[in-house]
């Protein structure tokens, strides 16, 4: 679920009905699924309003370690999900 949420995060274009049926046959239900997409598409909504206003977290919260480990600050590392592997982010 995490690798199509960021799968559909980083390279919303390339979802196809395999994407969804892999969810499928891991036990997902169609309206978990939906549920997925929804939160997916609200998360990056709320991010792209606060950037737009210039909005910034508040330092010293205890996010700074965890924001330097997270997988996508390296743009040139191939992304996969499921049988689809994206190259690297432009």
């Amino acid at each position: 679920m995490l690798e199509f949420a960021e799968f559909l995060n980083t390279d919303p274009a390339n979802i196809r009905e395999e994407n969804v049926q892999e969810l499928r046959e891991a036990g997902w239900t169609d309206e978990d699924i939906i549920d997925i997409v929804h939160i997916t598409a609200l998360y990056n909504y709320m991010v792209r309003i606060a950037d737009g206003l210039g909005i910034e977290l508040d330092s010293g919260q205890g996010w700074e370690p965890a924001a330097q480990s997270l997988p996508f600050r390296d743009k040139t590392a191939p992304r996969s999900f499921g049988k689809i592997v994206a190259g690297p982010l432009d």
